[in-house]
């Protein structure tokens, strides 16, 4: 007995478009099928949303109002028919129609507003970026992380320790602070209850620290570039940028194995 597997055919916008058409019911008006169907002919859900940004545009006009936790079981009916998919990232929604590939929309897909790419810190409102703009960064970084920032000091525990326990986390850096070199006592001792809690970052000091110049973070979708020292973010005038995979991937390997190769140089900070 031959057992044949189903292979998706929809994998153009005319091919989705034709089998809206065909159903009628598709086209029973006033359904809720029926509205995701006539956003996607008109052209208005045409790329990966989120689930609030698609119940927004469902609950335009004289429509029955769709609520965001409704959202997944409304949406079976057109995944069965392969009008529209899902795509889960950082534990959120994204829907998108049929034609359009996951693994590509996650390529394409900006977490942020277009306008808020680049993110700058004044350094008057330490506590509010240290504390909520850096973890609204925190939250879209894929995967484990590599972090590299020429200086480290005991700001770099309290900036480290938000990016929780889940992740691996390996920090590269090359000079204690001034400030912690003539109070070394205190930053061992900082050091030792910061490295016995977050068993999952690593840290290590690369002797050639002249080499180490900027400040980023390498993330599995993403390159962040922080114009000021990890250690003391927030504090000072700076900017931070957020680069998406689809704009870094030249040369986000070379930077990547950049690191490994001075990662295994160099020695545990103890």
């Amino acid at each position: 007995m031959v057992i044949c597997k189903e292979i998706d055919m929809i994998i153009t916008k005319n091919q989705v478009l034709q089998k809206i058409n065909k159903s009628k019911f598709l086209t029973q008006k006033g359904n809720f099928v029926f509205r995701v169907s006539k956003l996607i002919k008109d052209g208005e859900f045409n790329k990966a949303l989120p689930s609030r940004d698609l119940v927004a545009l469902l609950n335009e006009g004289p429509w029955k109002k769709v609520k965001v936790t409704s959202l997944n079981a409304l949406m079976i009916p057109l995944q069965k028919e392969d009008i529209v998919k899902v795509k889960i990232l950082n534990t959120k929604k994204y829907w998108l129609p049929g034609w359009i590939d996951k693994n590509k929309a996650e390529d394409e897909l900006f977490l942020y507003p277009s306008e808020n790419k680049v993110f700058f810190l004044t350094g008057k409102d330490a506590w509010t970026d240290s504390n909520k703009s850096l973890l609204d960064i925190i939250k879209v970084l894929d995967g484990d992380l590599c972090i590299v920032d020429p200086f480290y000091g005991n700001g770099t525990f309290y900036t480290l320790a938000k990016f929780g326990k889940l992740k691996k986390i390996r920090f590269l850096s090359g000079q204690l602070g001034k400030e912690e070199q003539n109070n070394i006592n205190n930053f061992n001792i900082n050091l030792k209850k910061f490295k016995k809690e977050f068993e999952n970052i690593k840290m290590k000091r690369y002797d050639k620290f002249y080499e180490l110049h900027d400040r980023y973070i390498i993330s599995k979708n993403a390159l962040v570039v922080i114009g000021h020292g990890i250690k003391d973010f927030g504090n000072k005038e700076s900017f931070v940028i957020f680069l998406p995979k689809r704009l870094v991937s030249r040369f986000l390997p070379i930077l990547k194995k950049a690191f490994d190769e001075r990662w295994k140089k160099s020695n545990d900070i103890t």
